[in-house]
């Protein structure tokens, strides 16, 4: 885990992109390598149509109707 606050992680250009506003809250918009596999985004080509749109995409999709 890492702390976007600390001093050492906002100095080392390597690993600062997670001090911006646009990386809050990964983890719980699915945006993380564990997040993308647990939706099945980690497969591409053949048989992965089935599998995109996201789950998150079909449950707004329910919603709307």
């Amino acid at each position: 885990m890492v702390d976007p606050h600390h001093p050492v992680i906002q100095s080392d250009e390597n690993v600062n992109w997670i001090c911006e506003s646009a990386h809050r809250r990964r983890v719980f918009r699915g945006l993380t390598s564990a997040g993308k596999k647990m939706r099945g985004l980690h497969h591409k080509g053949r048989g992965a149509e089935k599998l995109r749109p996201s789950r998150e995409a079909v449950r707004k999709r329910k919603e709307k109707q």
